[in-house]
């Protein structure tokens, strides 16, 4: 699945296209900021179409890719230790199969053997198809396992730009998600990519864009931007993981739960630094778009609202 954060449309409803190397690719992206602070629905519908759901606990991999700072690794990694089991990802467990197997409120990831450091190696202008060989690369290497319950994660540098889908990183999107059966063969292996929010924080950072802060609630708009983006994608990836394939919530009718809440932050606190923030977790603060949580979960004709938290 394919997901980017567009910068047109307030409605943050997503476009489909063609992947460059495989015909039975999609790309389902999520649009830069177009809206002021709330100003936005908060009531969707979204659909089941009955394809599957991560319904195991959803392992979480990532690939830092080319030169990020040691506080936005640090900012990364504490959050999706942490993410599981709090109430902003309890939002998932409102989504089911078609056996009526929910998302548990469940995070896998451990710093040291579910993170892989790649230095550039396809250089600082990508396509889809080279972020596929990137986590291609890394499973052959033995960097990170082989995984179809898991996303994978390639987070770009702020001097990494890609192009796909007619367009590209901070302009089209500042991020997206999509299944792919070329990275094992015989698998269909979820993958995602997210920009770094430095690159333009105007676009594809909540702080700067929707509330003018001068930077992150942890004091770094690349990490703490990318949180809220690696958020929404990781979302979309559990309950709508086959995008393209085998719908699951959202598409072809409906946008999927993510891009319904895109930017939308709710009732948010101020930091001593001067940044808006919505989630305390763990201990730390973090601006974190809200998500759509199914109320009157029936099948087909559903409604979700966008919330902080379950």
């Amino acid at each position: 699945m394919k997901k980017s954060l567009l910068v047109v449309l307030v409605l943050c409803l997503a476009a489909c296209a063609f992947a460059q190397d495989s015909a039975d690719q999609h790309a389902y992206i999520m649009r830069p900021v177009t809206h002021a602070p709330n100003q936005f629905p908060s009531s969707f519908a979204i659909d089941y179409s009955g394809g599957p759901i991560l319904n195991v606990g959803t392992s979480v991999y990532i690939v830092f890719y080319g030169n990020w700072p040691t506080i936005s690794q640090q900012i990364v990694d504490y959050f999706v230790l942490h993410l599981g089991g709090t109430p902003l990802h309890n939002i998932q467990t409102t989504y089911y199969d078609s056996k009526g197997v929910h998302i548990p409120n469940t995070i896998k990831f451990n710093p040291k053997t579910n993170v892989y450091r790649d230095n550039y190696s396809l250089g600082k202008n990508l396509t889809d198809a080279n972020v596929q060989t990137i986590v291609s690369n890394a499973i052959a290497g033995g960097h990170l396992p082989n995984d179809v319950n898991g996303v994978y994660f390639v987070l770009t540098a702020k001097d990494v730009n890609e192009s796909a889908f007619g367009g590209s990183l901070c302009t089209l999107f500042c991020g997206y998600h999509s299944p792919s059966t070329t990275i094992f063969t015989g698998e269909t292996i979820n993958y995602s990519i997210v920009g770094n929010p430095a690159r333009c924080p105007s676009a594809c950072d909540g702080n700067v864009a929707i509330y003018g802060d001068k930077t992150g609630p942890n004091g770094d708009i690349g990490g703490d931007g990318t949180v809220s983006i690696l958020f929404h994608e990781l979302s979309e990836s559990e309950s709508d993981p086959q995008f393209g394939i085998a719908y699951g919530w959202g598409p072809p009718n409906t946008s999927e739960e993510g891009d319904d809440c895109n930017f939308v932050f709710g009732s948010t606190k101020v930091a001593s630094n001067g940044a808006h923030y919505n989630q305390t977790i763990a201990g730390r603060n973090f601006l974190i778009q809200e998500m759509l949580e199914l109320v009157n979960p029936s099948g087909n004709n559903n409604t979700g609202n966008c919330v902080q938290g379950k």
